[in-house]
């Protein structure tokens, strides 16, 4: 079965987000990121991006659902 466009972009989201933690320590904080805000941006940025990216991404087109076939109707008895 293929992996829905939904999962596949949450997924690639969370595995980058945590650029943005680099981001953040390399051109804002110029060094260290301190403790409270590292804390805080692994919690809301993986969350927020990956959120996010699963609302945008299109869905993953299913067909619809085909239904047992009836089984043949029983013969009368006696005949």
């Amino acid at each position: 079965m293929p992996i829905e466009k939904k999962v596949q972009a949450s997924t690639a989201a969370a595995a980058v987000s945590g650029l943005a933690l680099w981001s953040l320590g390399h051109y804002v904080f110029k060094g260290t990121v301190p403790d409270v805000v590292a804390s805080w941006v692994y919690v809301l940025v993986p969350a927020v991006i990956t959120f996010g990216a699963g609302y945008l991404a299109k869905h993953t087109p299913r067909s619809a659902p085909v239904a047992p076939a009836a089984p043949p109707p029983a013969e009368p008895a006696g005949m």
